[in-house]
């Protein structure tokens, strides 16, 4: 019984010190993909998009949050977030604001547009063929 107690000790002793040897600045991991828990939300961009249209557009939609059309609507989509119309119309509202402030971005949302198309067109985890 003294054995097998003083193996746990050692054993409990040495993994101390082996957490203590990591050093203080060690990486956590890796940071969260989109998609994931903890991941910031927000349109991926499309590959058939260009950096640069893709940062005017980051760019024209941070601007168009302050439009007050947009605020309205998506103070109202807060407000009854079960509501797909409201969620829509606030959407419908964020890229008329977008599109004021720069008109060439239509591509832009022409590219998301067909990648939720495709996304929705994917299995979900878990999902059986039929």
């Amino acid at each position: 019984m003294k054995l097998k107690l003083a193996f746990l000790l050692a054993l409990i002793s040495s993994a101390g010190l082996i957490a203590a040897d990591a050093p203080a600045d060690a990486p956590k991991g890796d940071a969260p993909k989109k998609g994931e828990k903890g991941a910031k939300k927000g349109p991926q961009k499309p590959d058939s998009v260009s950096d640069d249209d893709w940062k005017k557009f980051l760019a024209a939609n941070d601007k168009a949050k302050e439009d007050a059309a947009v605020k309205s609507a998506e103070e109202k989509a807060k407000a009854d977030p079960k509501d797909a119309d409201l969620r829509k119309a606030a959407m419908e509202a964020r890229k008329a604001a977008v599109l004021k402030a720069d008109a060439s971005l239509e591509s832009v949302y022409k590219a998301l547009e067909e990648a939720r198309a495709k996304g929705k067109g994917k299995k979900k985890k878990g999902e059986d063929a039929k």
